[in-house]
């Protein structure tokens, strides 16, 4: 147990900054949450529900879901939201975002540059279970090390089409912190400020069949990087697949329906470093319902 117990802890130190803000696998679904811009860039106002169950059988693994929704309010301004809630035991993450986009035509009707702002709150805390708090006192390892309440702002710009979209934002410009440091002398925690760029392109084989290429970078002012490049294959815009590799030393295999009005994902990831001795991968599920959208033109 006290090994295990080791192993998890360094594992999770290793990778707590990442945490604070979660990279799913299915990013191009659900890609408004890493950055404001995209708000009302669809031609649908989407109502998603996403949920990934990290490294299941591993005791104490990651677990997020978030629901978000954005679109237009007429053909310029846009707005969304999304809430979330990341699990990483002993760590609680909730948040909630608002966020606005103006978006401004290039070519008359196909090309459009927006820029996004948006706002957010979230609550921190940590939640030691009994059998985890060592028998001697240490104010680091006790049921209620810290919680509290933090607001910071996000903002990016985002450049699209039918056929391709590119964009970079900066999430936790602010770097909100919680003025204080956990159990008096353990650390100091603060939001840390992250980049993320996002791009990519759909080659139109024929009337059926659509290649899209795309990657999501990730980057932390602490100098850690990130990044997943994928490509998804789409057949008659009501079926796809996609393949995916991560610098986290993992593989991702996705699958997915489109219909009208309801989008469904499922991708599994494997993992070939030395973690895969300890858990039996990942597992996302994303779902869509689609609104129509008011006209950009």
């Amino acid at each position: 147990m006290k090994k295990t117990l080791l192993i998890f802890f360094i594992f999770t130190t290793s990778i707590i900054c990442s945490q604070q803000a979660i990279m799913f696998s299915q990013y191009y679904i659900n890609d408004y949450i890493y950055n404001p811009a995209i708000t009302g860039s669809k031609n649908f106002n989407p109502w998603t529900l996403q949920t990934r169950q990290q490294w299941l059988g591993f005791e104490g693994a990651p677990l997020t879901a978030n629901l978000s929704y954005h679109g237009l309010l007429n053909n310029r301004s846009a707005m969304g939201g999304y809430l979330e809630h990341d699990r990483t035991s002993p760590s609680h993450h909730s948040s909630f975002q608002l966020s606005y986009a103006y978006h401004v035509p290039l070519d008359g009707k196909n090309t459009f540059l927006s820029l996004g702002v948006g706002a957010k709150i979230m609550y921190y805390y940590l939640d030691f279970l009994p059998e985890d708090i060592q028998a001697e006192y240490d104010p680091a390892y006790n049921s209620k090390a810290y919680e509290s309440f933090l607001g910071d702002a996000n903002s990016g710009v985002y450049l699209y089409s039918d056929n391709f979209f590119i964009g970079y934002s900066v999430i936790n410009l602010l770097q909100s912190s919680f003025n204080e440091e956990a159990g008096y002398g353990f650390s100091k925690n603060f939001e840390e400020r992250i980049y993320y760029g996002i791009i990519g392109y759909q080659f139109h084989i024929d009337r059926d069949w659509i290649i899209e290429p795309s990657s999501l970078i990730r980057n932390l002012d602490n100098s850690y990087r990130e990044y997943n490049f994928t490509t998804r294959v789409i057949y008659s815009d009501q079926m796809w697949a996609a393949a995916s590799i991560r610098s986290n030393s993992s593989f991702s295999f996705a699958i997915g329906t489109n219909s009208d009005k309801v989008r469904f994902g499922y991708s599994f990831d494997y993992y070939y470093g030395e973690i895969r001795n300890y858990q039996n991968g990942t597992h996302e599920i994303t779902i869509s319902h689609l609104i129509p959208s008011y006209k950009r033109y």
